[in-house]
């Protein structure tokens, strides 16, 4: 692996990693917590790669806004009344309530906050937390309910599924100890984009590289995949 730099039409001077792979065309990619990568083949000099990195300067500029921005708006003092949180693609509003009890309440797009400590943002983050965790489990258990037996039917073993905050990946996947590790964030995406992760992650289970044999399987599987992916690239933002 190497690094170089890319300084972008605003001054800006970026580090681009650089990795050499078995592959035949060069792949860049800009990553939501602003990492910038490409793979390239084994004989493509560094001085090809430095000229195409410039004629993507703009494309690459253009993305690393994007992301800023969605982070920017992700990283907001959310835990008061009025402000968003996204949520399965949605934008749902926080109202907070004091109560005797902590309870909390999704009623169509605004989430109701009842505690006894309305003011205490280390409580509310946590109750809110909790919260999201419950909803979380519950959906990715019926997820692998439904997907389970596309790779079940083969004979291998149901995973457990678990949850971690990760800044790069959206999910992984633990063959030797059938666990599948979803990130915490994936939470804010769609439904549907949830699924391909969940799936991606099942299929690993049964090949463990990015092959043909594994996009074959997932394509058989999900035709829409790469419609989802550019959707969760696109719009969720990791690691805020």
């Amino acid at each position: 692996m190497e690094t170089m730099k890319l300084k972008l039409n605003n001054g800006e001077e970026i580090e681009v990693v650089v990795t050499r792979r078995k592959m035949k065309s060069v792949r860049l990619k800009v990553f939501p917590n602003e990492e910038v990568a490409i793979s390239a083949p084994h004989g493509v000099s560094l001085v090809w790669v430095e000229r195409f990195l410039e004629k993507k300067r703009d494309w690459i500029e253009g993305k690393l806004g994007f992301f800023r921005e969605s982070a920017a708006n992700d990283k907001l003092n959310f835990i008061k009344s009025g402000v968003n949180i996204r949520l399965l693609g949605e934008q749902l509003m926080i109202i907070i309530r004091e109560a005797r009890q902590k309870r909390d309440i999704l009623d169509d797009d605004k989430l109701y906050i009842y505690t006894p400590n309305p003011k205490d943002e280390k409580t509310l983050a946590e109750q809110l937390d909790s919260w999201i965790k419950i909803q979380q489990k519950e959906l990715y258990e019926s997820l692998l309910d439904k997907l389970y037996p596309v790779i079940g039917k083969y004979g291998y073993a149901r995973p457990t599924i678990k949850v971690r905050k990760m800044k790069t990946l959206w999910g992984s996947c633990n063959r030797k100890k059938g666990i599948i590790t979803l990130n915490y964030y994936l939470y804010k995406a769609k439904k549907p984009c949830i699924e391909y992760v969940m799936l991606h992650e099942l299929i690993h289970i049964m090949y463990p590289g990015h092959n043909k044999e594994f996009y074959d399987f997932l394509s058989i599987h999900m035709p829409g995949w790469k419609e989802r992916k550019k959707i969760l690239d696109y719009e969720v933002v990791l690691g805020v």
